[in-house]
């Protein structure tokens, strides 16, 4: 069983755990997190040190990390962390629950999540570091680009295309056809019917940019 490392603490490593046990592919060495949680556990894992540590794991062998911290709105440290785990060499692999239904015919990029009841449908393509949260769904020939996050129960029906670093949130339903820019915001249990711009915050069903 390959070993492999979590770098970042809170409820998504939760999740992440719980997936990797299942799954029984990987060892979990540990979690790297800030300071203050040094020593302190999640699930039984103990938080083994600060992500400087990384470049020493590396060095004793462990050649497998997966970021664990989560993403509401603001993917700038999970990128910040991805850029430095392969800097140093680390592998990414993707973490998907035995509970998920994965069309064979989809592509999974490094570093995806896709969490437990998800469905990825066929010819769909997931980014480097995309979270598919608990229950979502991507329906066939959808697109979400890199560091995006399809929450719990969202839904991403026929050939929505996804831009880099947007927050679909829990609830919504983005109806066939739709494209969402980069670094896009949609509100729990919106309905979005037309295109977004990128750098957007839309809310409401149906969706209505506001201003935050």
């Amino acid at each position: 069983m390959e070993k492999v490392i979590l770098v970042g603490g809170g409820g998504h490593c939760k999740s992440i755990i719980d997936t990797i046990r299942e799954s029984n592919k990987y060892e979990i060495v540990g979690i790297l997190d800030t300071e203050d949680k040094v020593d302190q556990s999640i699930l039984d894992v103990k938080i083994i040190g600060v992500d400087s540590l990384a470049k020493n794991l590396f060095g004793d062998g462990i050649k497998n990390a997966v970021i664990s911290l989560g993403s509401i709105k603001d993917t700038s440290l999970r990128n910040k962390l991805s850029l430095s785990l392969k800097e140093i060499g680390f592998s990414f692999p993707a973490i998907i629950d035995n509970t998920a239904i994965v069309s064979k015919n989809s592509k999974i990029e490094e570093g995806v999540y896709i969490g437990k009841g998800a469905i990825v449908n066929a010819d769909s393509y997931i980014g480097k570091f995309s979270i598919i949260n608990t229950g979502a769904v991507v329906e066939h020939d959808c697109k979400v680009s890199s560091f995006s996050h399809i929450s719990p129960r969202a839904t991403l029906c026929g050939s929505v295309l996804v831009g880099s670093r947007s927050h679909i949130g829990a609830n919504a339903t983005i109806i066939q056809g739709i494209k969402i820019g980069s670094d896009v915001l949609v509100g729990a249990g919106s309905t979005i019917i037309e295109d977004i711009e990128n750098s957007k915050v839309v809310v409401g069903n149906p969706g209505r940019e506001i201003n935050v």
